[in-house]
């Protein structure tokens, strides 16, 4: 019996393979597979009730055809098929995904600002933003925020500005730097979502915001998580122009607004410096870093630190690394001139092999960098260089508390901070001997700014 039950169990399981194999193969002479069509990435723009209560975020992430994730959708005027076409005739970089609204440019601040007072900006805990003299090194104004703890911040491309994520990332606040007050405060909320706010990007004009949201749905019995989106935001009228799923790829390999605030630059995926339209992400021209300037030369690989505080429209003196094409780990360092007008390198310093150190703070003023290594016991070096020559000027061994940081040098160059883990700074001079420690309010977090007074 019990060999019968099988031989009946093995003949069905047959009998239903062949019944199967027999559908498909109908189903594919008679039925040809059609391809399911493509849904826009992109939302068409919030009208009525779906803009109401989205109030309102210098220095995001790939798509097709764009950088900093490539914002897929239409055109703010639903160009369709004609900004497809815009997108294929635009060249390497375009997005033909995203287009930025009509604006009004915004420079940089002026580079005579360098040579005169400045100060610093950071957040401290637990809901304060604070103005600090490198002079006097004391805290001489600090804003509350209207949202409690603050999560990230953004200087704008004036500097005039800071803006700062509060309110269990659900708001934008606004802070004037020049007057020392709140001057905004932007809601984002979605019906039937929790929404949390991970990252802000000013667009050429200072009007327009672009605001990297994680989305939550509530469900009836839990919560889902949704795909994050990218919303452009129009600061001024306080509601949400589009819904994107991503940025152009342009702004995802970093690429920053050029001093004048007309256009964005950045490097491309060969790391030359490239230019873009600041509306169209479509590329405007660039600079060949990647080719050797001679036999034996290495590329040029920029650092992102302009020695002229990226505030000269003209021109650039960006700090560079190079690899040796022999001698694989061998790299040098030095500095490069750039003529931003023309496109073109006026001329390459190397200064030798590259510096030991990370987190470099500049000294404009100065032309003085300030870096920090470990690599000796418990102790952390701190080193300062010649920003003009590239050598060493400086340097001393301390012990420090866990988790602790270089995070600011004074603008005169005559000072270096070290922070974080604490309420305190640690400050050395500019023969890296301990000066003093200066207690503040609150725990510093966050990236400190140095902004013209």
């Amino acid at each position: 019996m019990r060999h019968a039950s099988l031989l009946v169990r093995h003949l069905g399981a047959f009998a239903l393979a062949t019944a199967c194999l027999s559908g498909a193969v109908a189903g594919q002479q008679g039925s040809p597979v059609v391809p399911a069509t493509e849904t826009p990435a992109a939302e068409s723009p919030q009208t009525g009730a779906e803009a109401q209560g989205q109030q309102p975020g210098r220095r995001g992430r790939r798509a097709r055809g764009g950088e900093a994730g490539a914002e897929a959708g239409q055109g703010p005027q639903g160009a369709g098929a004609g900004a497809q076409g815009e997108g294929r005739q635009g060249g390497r970089g375009g997005n033909r995904e995203l287009e930025l609204p009509e604006f009004t440019p915004v420079a940089a601040p002026p580079l005579d600002g360098l040579q005169k007072k400045q100060f610093f900006w950071f957040t401290m805990y637990p809901d304060l933003v604070a103005k600090f003299d490198p002079t006097t090194d004391q805290v001489v104004q600090t804003i509350k925020l209207a949202g409690g703890l603050f999560w990230s911040t953004q200087l704008t491309h004036d500097q005039k500005r800071m803006l700062v994520v509060t309110n269990q990332q659900h708001s934008i606040e606004v802070v004037d730097l020049q007057t020392g007050q709140l001057v905004g405060n932007h809601l984002f909320e979605e019906a039937g979502y929790v929404l949390r706010i991970r990252s802000v990007k000013e667009c050429p004009g200072g009007v327009f915001w672009l605001v990297r949201t994680e989305r939550v749905k509530k469900e009836i019995d839990r919560y889902s998580f949704e795909a994050a989106q990218w919303l452009l935001y129009d600061s001024q009228n306080q509601k949400v122009v589009r819904k994107v799923p991503k940025l152009p790829e342009v702004l995802e390999r970093g690429a920053e607004l050029s001093a004048d605030g007309t256009h964005w630059v950045g490097t491309d995926n060969d790391g030359n410096l490239a230019f873009y339209d600041a509306r169209k992400f479509t590329e405007l021209g660039k600079i060949d870093l990647k080719t050797p300037r001679f036999f034996g030369a290495g590329t040029i690989r920029l650092t992102g630190t302009d020695l002229l505080d990226g505030r000269d429209p003209t021109r650039a003196r960006m700090l560079f690394s190079s690899s040796d094409p022999v001698e694989k780990n061998r790299t040098q360092w030095g500095v490069c001139e750039i003529d931003l007008q023309n496109r073109r390198i006026v001329d390459v310093t190397e200064w030798g092999p590259n510096q030991r150190g990370w987190g470099m703070r500049v000294s404009h003023k100065a032309m003085v960098g300030a870096t920090m290594s470990g690599g000796r016991d418990d102790e952390e070096r701190l080193m300062l260089y010649d920003l003009h020559t590239g050598k060493l000027l400086k340097e001393a061994w301390y012990e420090f508390r866990p988790r602790r940081g270089l995070v600011a040098i004074s603008p005169d160059g005559d000072k270096v901070y070290v922070g974080v883990a604490g309420s305190d700074l640690e400050v050395f001079d500019a023969e890296l001997k301990r000066l003093s420690t200066v207690e503040l309010p609150g725990e510093i977090s966050g990236r400190i700014h140095v902004v013209d007074g």
